[in-house]
């Protein structure tokens, strides 16, 4: 067991260093980095994913809590808001891709709510090569578009129930579009590094997806369905299974929205690690209901999304 790769997704809700003169924020800060640093050394993971980090400086503040040998590797490519991906291991990290575009083979040009074409994702995705034995670990994290709702202009409310409709239907257009642009990134790297029909690496798609395990858009990226778990075929190479489908039943979510638990944060993973995985669970004991306004977050120390953790044996 002390040999297993222990592999965490979490969305750690706003993560920004505040700015010096605010005492209070930074009380905040510091606190949340302890509890942040102090729940991820406590599960043992080798490899986190991170979503909502604020800056490549808090990210080096959560590593510089964890201590050495920890690594990072941070998205160069935040949102509007400044929040960005990142992975931390405690083996030897090396960035491999910053995943921004909307690929010819995808979704490209699908629109927004001003009318203009996509060509990028709202927050980029990151890929990396985790040095943790053996050919080692490919992981690729991303925050997919969320279901908050803009409309034209940047508003945050429709002027009426057919603009709400449409809003809906760009968001979830801007998510798929995302969701796809990672299944053909994926096919991509997959099929490269296959031998004789099987995954070549080891790979872990993970992060906040924002919508459930059986949403189209999560079982897009999963890749060919699989008939038969423990019979090798043809579609081997380029699948990916959603381990949050072994979940412990009470335990199946990440966040509780409005008094619902929902699962959005997830791990997927080739068939090599899936016939190595000794468990998953999501860490849902510290995390409370959240509503639409997030006023009352900005103090918040506990994220509002619980964290995602999965144990496999080495190879």
């Amino acid at each position: 067991m002390a040999n297993d790769l222990i592999v965490m997704t979490w969305n750690v809700e706003n993560l920004f260093r505040p700015d010096d003169t605010d005492t209070t924020a930074a009380g905040t800060y510091a606190a949340k980095l302890t509890y942040l640093a102090g729940l991820i050394c406590g599960t043992g993971a080798n490899v986190v994913a991170l979503q909502e980090i604020g800056s490549p400086a808090a990210a080096d503040d959560l590593r510089t809590a964890l201590g050495e040998p920890w690594q990072a590797v941070v998205s160069a490519h935040p949102d509007g808001r400044g929040i960005r991906v990142a992975v931390l291991a405690r083996h030897t990290l090396t960035e491999e891709a910053q995943i921004t575009a909307l690929p010819q083979a995808g979704l490209p040009a699908v629109p927004d709510v001003d009318g203009d074409a996509l060509t990028h994702l709202g927050r980029g995705a990151v890929q990396v090569h985790v040095d943790c034995g053996g050919h080692g670990l490919r992981l690729v994290t991303a925050h997919l578009k969320s279901k908050l709702l803009t409309y034209p202009g940047g508003r945050r409310y429709p002027l009426n129930e057919d603009e709400r409709a449409r809003g809906a239907g760009y968001a979830l257009l801007r998510r798929t579009a995302e969701a796809v642009a990672l299944r053909v990134h994926l096919n991509d790297v997959l099929a490269e590094s296959a031998v004789n029909g099987q995954p070549g690496m080891p790979t872990i798609l993970c992060g906040d997806l924002n919508d459930g395990r059986d949403a189209v858009t999560t079982v897009l990226l999963e890749g060919p369905a699989d008939g038969d778990v423990h019979r090798p075929d043809k579609g081997d190479a380029v699948r990916l299974y959603n381990l949050g489908r072994r979940l412990p039943p009470a335990r199946a979510y990440s966040r509780i929205y409005q008094g619902r638990g929902e699962l959005i944060d997830h791990i997927l993973a080739t068939r090599d690690l899936q016939l190595r995985l000794v468990g998953i669970d999501s860490l849902v004991d510290d995390i409370t209901s959240i509503g639409v306004s997030t006023r009352s977050r900005e103090a918040a120390i506990v994220p509002d999304h619980a964290p995602v953790v999965a144990r496999f044996t080495q190879p």
